[in-house]
This record gives C-alpha cells, structure tokens and sequence, in this order.
C-alpha cells in the first residue's frame, strides 16, 4: 500500500529486504491480485535505434534533462538533474525559476567539481532543448574536457535514464504535492532523491544506486591495494 506505483517485482525486493529472507514473487503476485494492488499497463511499442552507448562503469555517461514542476509561489518552475547511467545515481540537480543554458552550466560544473571529473572521462548526454545546444555551454563542456552526445529529434529513448527517472519522481512525489514555495518544493525533491538513492532498482538487479556505488568504489581501492 506504501509503494502503489510499483510492481510486483519490485515490491517483492522490498519484502524480501524488510523479512531478511527469501520469498517467491508468484506468492507477492497472489497477495496482490487478492488486495487488487496490480495496475495494469499497456505495453510499449519499442523501436530499434541506431548510437548504442555500452556502459562500462560511473562517471562514464551521465545524462542531463529538464522537467517543470508547477509552485503557487512562482507557477512553472524548471527542474535540471543528471543521472549517472552506470550507478543510476543523480549526481546533480536544482529547481530554478529560468532554464536557460546559464543554470544548465552552472549545475554541470557543480557535479564535474564534486565527482573530480578528468578531461576525457565523461561523456554528457543531453536532448536538443534551447539549453543545451546553445553555444555557450558548448564551450563550457568543452572547456571541461566533457564530450557531448545529443539524441535524436523526437528520439526520448536517447534519454532513457533520465527520462525514466524524471517520470517516478512525478508519480511518488511532485504530483502526490502541492508545492506552496519553491523552498517547499526543494525540500520534497531533495527527501524524494534521498529515499531514491536507497531504494532498490529494477536496472541495478534491485539494488540500491548507493549500494552499486560502494561496490565501484570498494573494487577500486582493492585494485590501488594490490
């Protein structure tokens, strides 16, 4: 009843880290047939598309995206996160009044800062909005040693991560509240992204972003150890 958005393969990861035991997912499925907890959804037409990106470890691919989210205070408001596509982590974000391609910069240079980003290390995907083809922020990445990987026109798969994530925070959080002030709007987000980075995910094997995290960076200091 506290997670209704998700499906009985999630929820069955979250029984068997709450029991500490193992518990067959046709039971969960049962129980939840019972309770009537199953939405049912119409499942998507997927098409092939060319620029597979393999993923071989964090800080190789992050993915940038813009949503809005509506404030009393200020109406649309626009959120900017990155996600990064190896630990599902979001590495950063900020919820401003404008989204011009001076807040895009901005929040890449914050994240490029925390995580020690080298010339040559990451690739940044984004869509084709006005913030991100504008030229100054080009150059930004470029001046970062970032390289660029835009997506097709009308292609939201180019931006599967970031695209996905941005539709769960909308069904657990932003349309759950009503957001009086921006104040109040980041304090639900920031809560929301917290809880997410401990939450298991289905693309991780139903571990944690947090937890796939730790293990990069455990097998890392085995490999400066040996």
């Amino acid at each position: 009843m506290a997670n209704q958005t998700d499906g009985y393969r999630m929820i069955c990861a979250f029984v068997r880290r709450k029991l500490g035991v193992a518990v067959n997912r046709k039971r969960v499925l049962r129980v939840m047939r019972e309770r009537k907890l199953i939405q049912r959804r119409r499942p998507l037409e997927r098409r092939k598309r060319p620029g597979f990106f393999r993923v071989e470890r964090p800080r190789q691919l992050w993915q940038l995206d813009m949503s809005s989210v509506w404030v009393a205070e200020h109406g649309w408001t626009y959120l900017m996160a990155i996600i990064d596509c190896c630990t599902r982590e979001i590495v950063a974000w900020q919820l401003e009044l404008r989204c011009r391609a001076d807040e895009a910069i901005a929040l890449v240079e914050r994240a490029a800062a925390v995580y020690g980003i080298e010339p040559g290390e990451l690739t940044l995907g984004s869509d084709n909005g006005s913030a991100f083809t504008a030229r100054r922020f080009r150059e930004a990445l470029s001046g970062l040693g970032i390289r660029h990987r835009r997506g097709g026109y009308r292609d939201p798969e180019s931006q599967a991560f970031i695209e996905s994530w941005f539709g769960k925070l909308k069904e657990r959080e932003v349309w759950l509240n009503e957001y009086e002030t921006l104040d109040d709007a980041r304090a639900g987000i920031g809560r929301y992204v917290d809880h997410y980075h401990h939450r298991p995910h289905s693309g991780l094997d139903y571990r944690t972003p947090t937890e796939v995290r730790e293990t990069w960076e455990d097998g890392r200091l085995q490999k400066t150890a040996a």
